[in-house]
């Protein structure tokens, strides 16, 4: 199972590398301009909502705005995020620790279309909190967390907000002086690792979507 998340992963990676397309980070959303020469924006349109439909569990419960004259559609849904669980190297014996970690993060597809391009801009919203997971203070944990994300850099301020967290749940958990120094050293590792994980499954679905339109039709068939 760890092997094959590794070469899932690495294929993912591979096919983002291969394409070549250039995409704008913002601090939650990621912005994907993409070419369709030949196609109207008529055409578009009717390939994206196929897409959507084929994609999403409910293309009714999810499209929030599907305005064929503007071009315009808006989607939400849900992001699974993969990546690799940095808290192994703190509790290298603990068995019970994933390779890999899975965030889920709800998100919106904003898709402006034109005759042969279209944006893409793939906004996270909010983390999904685990309901089974026992906390004192699960509600502020989490909303650090999300707000850690950024996709132009993870900035200082947050990092020190994160620690500070950390030290004071630690404490509270009696764990030693050197656990908690040495969690707080694994702060930017960490998440440099989830904003990487969101980004390349952001991006894996930006060409999704690319694959779909560009995708040649036969009308023969």
């Amino acid at each position: 199972m760890k092997k094959s998340i590794i070469l899932i992963l690495l294929f993912t990676i591979y096919s983002l590398s291969t394409y070549g397309q250039e995409f704008t980070p913002q601090e939650k959303s990621i912005v994907g301009i993409f070419k369709a020469e030949g196609k109207t924006k008529a055409d578009i349109f009717a390939l994206i909502n196929k897409w959507i439909a084929i994609n999403y569990n409910s293309a009714q419960n999810v499209i929030q705005m599907n305005d064929k004259e503007s071009g315009d559609i808006i989607v939400k849904g849900i992001n699974k995020a993969t990546y690799k669980n940095i808290m192994k190297d703190l509790y290298p014996s603990n068995t019970h620790l994933p390779d890999y970690n899975i965030l889920d993060l709800n998100h919106t597809l904003e898709i402006n279309v034109k005759d042969d391009k279209y944006r893409v801009t793939y906004t996270l919203t909010d983390i999904i909190k685990p309901q089974n997971l026992a906390s004192y203070n699960i509600d502020k944990q989490y909303n650090i967390i999300f707000n850690m994300i950024d996709f132009t850099g993870l900035k200082q301020d947050k990092v020190s907000e994160y620690n500070l967290f950390i030290e004071d749940w630690y404490r509270k958990a009696l764990i030693g002086k050197k656990k908690r120094a040495k969690a707080k050293e694994l702060t930017v590792p960490i998440y440099e690792e989830m904003i990487k994980g969101a980004s390349v499954s952001m991006k894996s679905t930006m060409l999704s979507i690319e694959k779909s339109v560009n995708l040649k039709s036969n009308d023969d068939w």
